[in-house]
Formats: structure tokens, C-alpha cells, sequence
């Protein structure tokens, strides 16, 4: 009986907060889920970043600190950028927007980042890489893989080379191409991912532009037995090295009897001369703006020496000519407590 009691009370008071609750109102948990979701700010290497990522935005957000050097905005469903997404934004170094649903990024959008140094536009769907992107004075990381860029080829065409920006890492597997773009001479690139790309096409010549190349990954392509060879040799003459193991290639002797000779194929191109000069030239020219440097760093030091010895010498003059003034007025001689009146009584006395 008292149990019976006990329920039916306890059924009483959870009706009674239910009908406490107004209708359409939030628990905690749903207000929480409800809650704008906004960017967190956070410093990187005493960088000025923000991460964005994960938080289903669909543009860039223009709440951000004007001086943020760094924003991720990963993993969004960001689909179109305009010139006014990063008009705020013109400090930034590094862009992260891999995994966005991107496929329109308008002229304007990206030329306007003058400081930037890496870009990750990975998992999108973009069909071409933003010429813009290779204007950028102080860009040296491309990240652009797992988009199909099947207008590359013809948008490289028409690009205007050599390019400006000094890139150094280009990845671009994964982008269904049949051949290595033809970005022109890089002489600042070391490294170049084609991986998991048809490569149908290739040939060693294609790599001629890139002279200071040191590692390329061409882990599962479509190369035949023949090109493989061919890459290979020239790889190993240019000492470039092949990631991922691609150092076999799986061919029969029969097979390679009808191969293009590879001495022949691997001929010296003019594009890896003209990058060699390029490169000479680059060096020579941070050489003598680091031998600037250190003439000016010396003279300034030079300078600072000899304002310095002025200061000391100066403070040791005025300290000199203070002690002289003292020992001067120590050399005078004092008039006596009325001596002259003392003087003066004893004459008339006589």
C-alpha cells in the first residue's frame, strides 16, 4: 500500500514539471547544441591563428582579428570564395580549407594574400589550380590533391611563366592527371607528389624544368614497363629520389627489348639549363643581399662604437673640467672675517 502511494506521488511530481516546462522550450543539452559554434583563437609559434575547422560553416567568417596570420577552416561545407572572404584577412601565412565542398574561387579571391606561404585546398571540388596562386611573391607549399583537375592542363597553357611564386612542395596526387603539368621552371621545388595520378603520359623530359628537385613520389600510377625504366634512370642521373619504393620496375627482358633507348630519352633538355641559370642567378643574388647585410650590420655597429666613444669621451672631458674647476677656486685666497675694517682702525689709531 505504501509503495503503491509512493509511485503514484512520484508520478504526480514528474507531471507536474512537465507541465512546468513551457511548450517548445530548450533542455540544457539542446540549448548547447543550438549555440552558435564560433572559431577558437589560438597562437602558433607566436602566430595569430584561428581554428574554424568542423564547425559546418559555409563561408569564411568575418568576425576574425584583422592581423590572424594563420586560419584553418578544414572540414566545412564552404562551396564558393569571393574577394570579400579574405579582404579582411590580407596578413594571412596559412591557409588551411581542405575537405570544403570548394568549387568556384573567384579572381580577386587569392591574389590579394601577398604574405601567404601555404595553401591546403585538398579534397575539394576545384578542376583547375587558381592562377592567382602562382603570382604570390612568398608562396612556397601547394597542397591541392584529391581534386579532379582535368582543366589543368589547358589553363597551363596560357600561364604566364616563368611563375613568380617560389614554390618548394607541390602535392598534387590524386588529381587524375595523365602527365606532369607543365608549370615551367621551378628551380626552388625539392619535392613533387603525382601519386595515385594515370600517368600515361609521362616522360623524363617533363621534369626538365625542375632542376632542384630531390624527392617525387610516384607511388601507384599507371606507368607502363618502359616509361618506368626510363624515369628511373633519369631519376637516379639527376639524384632525385623515387618515394615509396618505386625503384622496380615489373617488366620481362622480352618486354624492355622494345623499350626507346633511355640514354636517348633522357637527353639534356633546355628548360634544366635555363632552371640551372635561373637558380645560379637566385643564389647569387641572396649571396649579395646577405654580403649587403653584414656591410650594413658593420657599419652600424661601427657607428654605434663611435658614438659611444664620443659619450664616454665627452663624459671624461666634463669631469675633468669640473675637478680643474674646483681645484681653481680651493687656489684663491679668501678675504679674512673683518680684515679690512681691523686695517683700517689701527691706521687711524697712528
Amino acid at each position: 500500500m505504501k509503495d503503491s502511494w509512493g509511485v503514484g506521488k512520484l508520478l504526480r511530481l514528474c507531471l507536474v514539471v512537465v507541465s512546468a516546462t513551457p511548450l517548445g522550450a530548450l533542455t540544457p543539452r539542446d540549448a548547447d547544441l543550438e549555440a552558435p559554434k564560433r572559431c577558437n583563437l589560438e597562437r602558433v609559434f607566436k602566430r595569430i591563428g584561428y581554428n574554424c575547422a568542423k564547425l559546418d560553416l559555409k563561408e569564411i567568417p568575418q568576425y576574425l582579428k584583422g592581423s590572424m596570420e594563420i586560419l584553418d577552416a578544414s572540414y566545412n561545407r564552404i562551396r564558393d570564395l569571393s574577394p570579400s572572404s579574405f579582404a579582411r584577412y590580407t596578413d594571412l601565412q596559412y591557409l588551411y580549407l581542405a575537405e570544403n565542398m570548394i568549387q568556384t574561387i573567384e579572381p580577386g579571391t587569392l591574389s590579394i594574400l601577398m604574405n601567404l606561404e601555404a595553401i591546403d585546398l585538398s579534397y575539394n571540388a576545384l578542376t583547375s589550380i587558381p592562377a592567382e596562386l602562382f603570382s604570390l611573391p612568398l608562396l612556397r607549399n601547394l597542397y591541392i590533391y584529391s581534386n579532379n583537375l582535368y582543366e589543368l592542363k589547358t589553363d597551363l597553357e596560357v600561364l604566364e611563366k616563368p611563375i613568380k611564386a617560389p614554390l618548394q612542395l607541390i602535392n598534387i596526387a590524386d588529381c587524375r592527371l595523365n602527365l606532369v603539368p607543365d608549370f615551367g621552371i621551378l628551380p626552388d621545388l625539392w619535392h613533387m607528389n603525382l601519386s595515385s595520378n594515370p600517368l600515361q603520359q609521362i616522360q623524363p623530359q617533363q621534369f626538365s624544368p625542375l632542376c632542384n628537385l630531390k624527392t617525387v613520389d610516384l607511388n601507384n600510377t599507371k606507368m607502363s614497363p618502359c616509361a618506368c625504366q626510363q624515369i628511373t634512370f633519369y631519376m637516379r642521373k639527376r639524384s632525385v629520389a623515387i618515394k615509396n619504393g618505386m625503384t622496380n620496375c615489373d617488366s620481362s627482358a622480352e618486354e624492355l627489348i622494345y623499350c626507346p633507348d633511355v640514354v636517348n630519352s633522357t637527353r639534356e633538355a633546355s628548360e634544366y639549363d635555363e632552371c640551372n641559370a635561373v637558380r645560379e642567378i637566385k643564389v647569387l643574388n641572396q649571396q649579395a643581399t646577405s654580403s649587403w647585410m653584414i656591410v650594413a650590420l658593420s657599419i652600424l655597429a661601427c657607428l654605434i662604437l663611435f658614438v659611444l666613444l664620443l659619450y664616454v669621451c665627452h663624459r671624461r672631458n666634463s669631469k675633468s673640467a669640473k675637478k680643474a674647476q674646483k681645484i681653481s677656486l680651493s687656489d684663491v685666497k679668501q678675504p679674512e672675517e673683518n680684515g679690512n675694517r681691523d686695517n683700517l682702525l689701527s691706521y687711524e689709531k697712528t
